[in-house]
């Protein structure tokens, strides 16, 4: 990742701009690491923006509810 990503990301997590400044300057300090960089995040008061725990929050897609579909997509003529 370079910074120029990084900045994108923290762009696209709506970070605003003094702190977007502060986290690259902390980042070339201390190198690119997104975990120390979330980290920082939550001591500013924002959500995590590189946290992928997509594994863990997927207990929702074990129900047992299946697709039903109400209404056919296409109209059918019956002849009586």
């Amino acid at each position: 990742m370079t910074f120029q990503d990084l900045k994108f990301a923290l762009e696209l997590g709506c970070v605003l701009g003094k702190d977007i400044e502060y986290l690259l300057d902390f980042s070339k300090k201390n190198g690119i690491n997104t975990q120390e960089i979330d980290n920082e995040l939550l001591k500013l008061g924002y959500d995590k923006v590189f946290d992928n725990d997509f594994e863990n929050n997927n207990e929702d897609d074990d129900d047992e509810f299946g697709y039903i579909q109400k209404f056919p997509h296409k109209s059918k003529f019956y002849e009586d």
